[in-house]
């Protein structure tokens, strides 16, 4: 396998001989992208699945997945492939229906097959500009965006204005594109039937609440500055865990997956701050259900959480670094986040004294709600899904 141990190189291989293999309508197969685990969309998408008892469902990761993880998949009746495995590469050549939480390239394929379909489900609503968007795309880049776009069969979006974005990052039709919310909502919601793995989580995440106020602090990551925790003071974070403690509450951190790994040391002589990382707590939403106020910087997440009426906080010490350094934004920020956002550690604990001094409110957020939203909570997002896929699963 060491020869074909990069991307690249496996991407050139499946070009070669993808053609020669048949391909089974009824062999599925979720991608993880290689930083990230099994979660979200393709974790609804595979329930959706599942329920049908009619095909033959799949997870492939090129990289390595937590045994924990594996065990669950398994559990629930689908088949773990390995990277760099002669099986798994047999197993995508032969597969009729491919879904995607980020990039095709993930799973080696580049050149489009009539007889695969591949679906698009995008791992949350674009916040920060992704893909063809980005700040000084590189000419390759843009290439392969570009070259890749032919292959997306269909892709599902949130909103009309999610749905226009997509297709312009892609470089994507519309026509390709349905809104259909994401599947992954449907895991905010407390009655969502839960797997043993996940049931598991959501009783801890109960002992940590246990009573007090849960806040989480959920920032995304660097790709030129480092980690935004890291920008926090050892004397910041100590301040933080005083005032949760003067008010009965807990603050949450989950950093994004391609973040830090695992809890700074100083945490651990922290009593109300807590690491909720996603190698513990593999669901974002389920977190949400517990959540009862969001700090964010520019992490989508908070379009997510706009679903559940509850306060968002915006907290980042290097705005203008990321406006103009990094992904920079969708959207106009002034205009499109829906509270204030602040720069400072001093100005988020105003912000936070005055939500849980009050009690903390219901906050609709109504125009940022019909800007990134079509369906409120109540929708089935996972009978969405299953109507849009259902043509492509024959």
């Amino acid at each position: 396998m060491r020869k074909l141990g990069s991307r690249e190189k496996k991407a050139q291989f499946f070009a070669k001989y993808d053609s020669f293999f048949p391909k089974f309508r009824r062999k599925v197969i979720l991608v993880v992208k290689k930083n990230t685990e099994f979660s979200g969309n393709l974790r609804v998408c595979a329930n959706v699945l599942l329920a049908k008892k009619s095909h033959k469902v799949y997870v492939y990761k090129d990289g390595s997945m937590p045994a924990s993880l594996e065990t669950a998949i398994k559990a629930q009746g689908m088949r773990v492939l390995k990277h760099n495995s002669w099986r798994s590469f047999y197993h995508i050549f032969t597969s009729g229906v491919i879904f995607f939480s980020h990039v095709p390239r993930d799973a080696h394929i580049s050149v489009k097959s009539k007889r695969r379909v591949i679906v698009g489900l995008w791992h949350g609503v674009a916040f920060k500009n992704i893909e063809s968007q980005m700040v000084s795309v590189a000419p390759e880049k843009l290439a392969l965006i570009e070259k890749n776009a032919v292959l997306y069969d269909l892709m599902t979006a949130s909103s009309q204005k999610d749905k226009k974005y997509l297709a312009k990052s892609f470089m994507v039709d519309e026509s390709i594109i349905e809104i259909t919310g994401l599947p992954r909502y449907d895991l905010l919601k407390s009655t969502y039937t839960l797997d043993e793995f996940l049931n598991a989580q959501k009783q801890q995440l109960e002992r940590i609440k246990a009573g007090k106020k849960l806040i989480l602090y959920a920032p995304t990551f660097r790709e030129h500055c480092g980690s935004h925790l890291e920008q926090i003071s050892h004397s910041e974070w100590r301040t933080l865990n005083d005032f949760m403690i003067a008010n009965n509450s807990v603050l949450g951190v989950r950093p994004h997956p391609y973040d830090l790994k695992h809890s700074p040391e100083l945490f651990e002589s922290l009593s109300n701050i807590v690491w909720l990382g996603q190698d513990e707590f593999t669901e974002s939403n389920l977190v949400l259900q517990y959540v009862d106020a969001l700090i964010v910087d520019f992490s989508s997440i908070w379009i997510d959480y706009l679903l559940l009426d509850r306060p968002i906080l915006g907290f980042a010490k290097d705005f203008e670094h990321y406006r103009d350094d990094e992904r920079g934004f969708a959207y106009d920020f002034s205009s499109t986040f829906p509270d204030v956002f602040v720069n400072n550690i001093t100005d988020l604990i105003i912000q936070l004294d005055l939500l849980l001094s009050n009690g903390i409110q219901t906050k609709k957020y109504s125009a940022a709600k019909q800007l990134f939203h079509a369906y409120d909570i109540s929708a089935d997002f996972s009978g969405n899904l299953e109507s849009s896929i259902k043509p492509y699963l024959k």
